[in-house]
């Protein structure tokens, strides 16, 4: 046993004092110049290929997001006409869409200039004390396309003559309606 005991005790000092230098002609771990150069090149083709969709993505996002903003600019402005028992409006001045209480206005959202938003009435809409709803021009409902070039979508942000306001999307070849 003494045999065996003295040759695993010199393995384990051989192994204590091996060093970790490469020579030559010991395989190496790692990349090759071309294997890296093939890589970057498969990552920028599929880059190329999916960048058309992403462009279609963000404007799609786009134009959600300002839907989102106007659904919530009508309903606040509904919220303070019945709060504050005082008409309100939402009018917009190109891409700048602000609801008011009389002169004051109680907040602003300024749309990206990639969204086109084509609202109903250039007027706007006001709400009474009640809550209810009418367009400056028109009749109920008040309606707000909102697309984007490169969207496969449009928004649309509707006011019904109670003040119930709704968020719909359509495919970018239908209308709002």
């Amino acid at each position: 046993m003494t045999g065996v005991g003295a040759l695993a005790r010199r393995i384990k000092d051989g192994m204590k004092t091996q060093t970790m230098t490469a020579t030559h002609g010991a395989k190496q771990d790692g990349f090759t110049l071309i294997e890296a150069m093939v890589v970057v090149a498969l990552v920028a083709i599929l880059a190329a290929v999916a960048a058309p969709s992403f462009t279609t993505l963000i404007a799609n996002q786009r134009v959600n997001a300002s839907a989102q903003e106007l659904q919530a600019l009508f309903q606040l402005a509904r919220a303070e006409a019945v709060y504050q028992r005082t008409a309100s409006t939402v009018t917009a001045s190109g891409q700048k869409w602000e609801a008011k209480v009389g002169a004051k206005v109680l907040r602003e959202a300024v749309l990206p200039d990639a969204v086109t938003a084509t609202p109903a009435s250039a007027n706007g809409v006001s709400f009474d004390v009640t809550g209810t709803a009418k367009p400056a021009a028109g009749s109920a409902p008040y309606l707000v396309s909102l697309s984007a070039a490169k969207a496969s979508s449009v928004q649309c942000v509707s006011v019904t003559g109670a003040g119930l306001v709704r968020q719909v999307r359509k495919l970018a070849t239908e209308s709002c309606s």
